[in-house]
C-alpha cells in the first residue's frame, strides 16, 4: 500500500525498535482523540517528531 500523504515511516522500512513513554491517562486520551479527529496515528506523528528533532539538532551542530 502506497503512502499517500508522504509522512511517517519511509516505504520499505520495517519497524525494529520500540520506545515506551509514561504520561498521565488524561493527556494520552486527549492526544489520541485529537489524532483520531485528524485521521492520524500516534506512532506516525511521534516518529515524525523524532526525525525532525534529530534533523534540527544535526543542523545546530553544523553551525
Amino acid at each position: 500500500m502506497a503512502n499517500k500523504n508522504n509522512c511517517g515511516r519511509p516505504a520499505g522500512r520495517r519497524k525494529t525498535a520500540k520506545i515506551e513513554i509514561l504520561i498521565e491517562p488524561a493527556v494520552k486520551d486527549e492526544f489520541m482523540t485529537l489524532l483520531h479527529s485528524e485521521g492520524k496515528t500516534a506512532s506516525v506523528e511521534i516518529g515524525l517528531w523524532i526525525r525532525n528533532y534529530i534533523k534540527n539538532n544535526r543542523l545546530k551542530e553544523e553551525e
